[in-house]
């Protein structure tokens, strides 16, 4: 319940309002489920023990059951699942079985990347709607016609002085960039008020230079006074022929050629550049498309973040209950493994990046969790002192119940295929992937990892005890053997004669003398050298 609550928590914090607004619901529900399970699902367990306790049967709870009654068929069924967990655990830790498995997931990323490789951004309204919607309908005539020509609006909210001709040039080069931006239609379908005030000034005005004062003449005309909604005019200020005559205002123009919205990103990054360009204007361009261009050049890099968010987040929380550094690794890379998988696979059904499809993400990730976690947690909790053992272990408590999650989850699906709708058909396609995966790294990729590190750091730690133990043994050795007196001219500690001599003596002579309990007597299959021999013949 944590670990979901916080892959969909992070979701709150998107910049996609639908993703937002699922985020939360889906976060308020996760919480709100925990607590029914506390309250109603421990009820249910206590009415039940109380029901056993008095030997009541558990499908007519009224009757009382036979003690001494046995089910064969549930006696075998239990014989088969414990033959089949401990055949698949020793399967399962065979080099064989894990060379096999690398090629499986070698072939399986691969295949993941080329999904990856291919899936686009691509936000568009009918996929809202029901198939049979009137939508789809108006949405095509609708392209058809904004096909042909449609406008975009660029405000300039510190136009200056517009007496200085290097400012005034600076206006109209800005507006003929536009004109002449990708897919632009030219300045024909260009509406600025400030060419037809230059025509006005040529044609009734005593000189040509740029002037406030007819400003207000120029907009109550019966020609432009349309233009009136343009600016943002202060009338004292243009009888008195100054800057703060005009504060702001926008021009229309428009383009053509594009109409979908992965399409129209490199238009509005033109767009945008020229604003930049002509930042001390304080340049604004505008399309009623912006912001779902937006949306799409945001939604990669925020699918990338709530991931890694997503998976910092689980990875955290878990370590909160299963305090081991291996078991965290192994469920990080599941996780990871798995919502990479999610991403290629739903590439290959046909399904692009959209906030549905973050939304449905944000939710496998969650639930790609709970596979993973069951699993990392139960072998961590296990006693077996091998890794083999303790994989069985895992399994005959945590194995049917995962696949009893993703069976249930998958069927309870079904209905969604009575009335098929984009959305439907990605939140279907997604839970049915992540079930599948899930299944697949719970009871196959993980117990193969667990058990192969696990039993790597087992051996480099047996290894390392066995080397400190046997140091110990000699050392020990080396103390009995300073502290007890030899023939042959050794001295005893404590004796005067410290610096006396040693005489030679053989290594034999030196293990018979000491305790019996320190003599080794396991044949090496080694022979002494002849040396030696002879100094024990002698």
């Amino acid at each position: 319940s944590l670990t979901n609550a916080l892959s969909f928590g992070i979701g709150i914090f998107s910049s996609t309002p639908a993703v937002r607004t699922f985020s939360i619901y889906s976060c308020f529900a996760t919480v709100v489920c925990y607590f029914f399970q506390l309250i109603l699902f421990t009820a249910i367990l206590a009415v039940s023990g109380k029901r056993e306790q008095n030997n009541y049967q558990a499908l007519f709870c009224c009757l009382k059951a036979d003690p001494s009654a046995r089910n064969r068929i549930a006696e075998k069924i239990t014989q088969f699942q414990n033959w089949l967990i401990k055949s698949w655990s020793f399967i399962i830790t065979t080099w064989s079985a894990r060379a096999l498995l690398m090629l499986v997931l070698v072939i399986y990323y691969y295949v993941s990347l080329l999904g990856i490789l291919k899936m686009e951004a691509k936000i568009s309204v009918e996929k809202m709607a029901l198939p049979d919607s009137y939508l789809h309908n108006f949405q095509f005539i609708l392209e058809k016609a904004l096909q042909s020509m449609q406008p975009i609006t660029i405000f300039v909210m510190n136009p200056g002085d517009l007496r200085d001709p290097d400012r005034l040039n600076g206006i109209k080069s800005l507006v003929s960039e536009y004109e002449h931006s990708l897919h632009s239609y030219g300045n024909k379908s260009t509406l600025f008020w400030l060419q037809q005030y230059n025509e006005f000034l040529s044609f009734y005005g005593e000189s040509d230079e740029f002037t406030y004062a007819e400003v207000p003449a120029f907009f109550k005309s019966a020609t432009y006074f349309f233009f009136n909604t343009f600016v943002r005019m202060n009338e004292t200020a243009c009888y008195n022929n100054q800057p703060e005559c005009i504060t702001s205002f926008f021009f229309i123009t428009n383009f053509h050629g594009v109409i979908k919205y992965e399409k129209m990103i490199p238009v509005v990054v033109e767009w945008r550049r020229i604003a930049a360009k002509y930042s001390d204007y304080g340049v604004y361009p505008y399309s009623e498309h912006s912001p779902f261009v937006d949306q799409t050049i945001a939604i990669k890099g925020t699918i990338l973040l709530s991931v890694i968010a997503a998976l910092c987040c689980s990875a955290t929380a878990c370590f909160i209950f299963i305090p081991n550094l291996i078991s965290i690794g192994c469920m990080v890379f599941s996780i990871f493994s798995i919502s990479f998988g999610i991403f290629g696979l739903l590439s290959h059904m046909g399904v692009d990046l959209d906030p549905i499809t973050m939304a449905a993400l944000l939710m496998a990730i969650g639930f790609s969790v709970d596979f993973t976690t069951h699993i990392s947690y139960h072998y961590y909790r296990t006693t077996a002192k091998d890794s083999r053992g303790r994989l069985e272990e895992a399994l005959k408590i945590i194995g049917w119940p995962i696949l009893q999650v993703a069976i249930s989850t998958t069927v309870a699906l079904f209905p969604l295929l009575l009335k098929q709708s984009y959305l439907a058909m990605v939140f279907m396609k997604t839970i049915i992937i992540t079930s599948t995966l899930g299944v697949f790294h719970s009871l196959i990729v993980l117990p193969a990892l667990l058990t192969f590190i696990n039993s790597y750091v087992q051996g480099s730690s047996e290894e390392k005890e066995s080397y400190y133990r046997l140091r110990k043994v000699i050392n020990k050795i080396k103390n009995e053997l300073k502290k007890t007196q030899y023939k042959n001219g050794i001295t005893q500690i404590g004796d005067d004669k410290k610096e006396t001599k040693i005489a030679p003596f053989s290594k034999l002579d030196i293990i018979s003398a000491t305790p019996e309990a320190y003599v080794h007597k396991i044949e090496l299959g080694r022979a002494l050298s002849s040396s030696m021999s002879t100094c024990d013949k002698e």
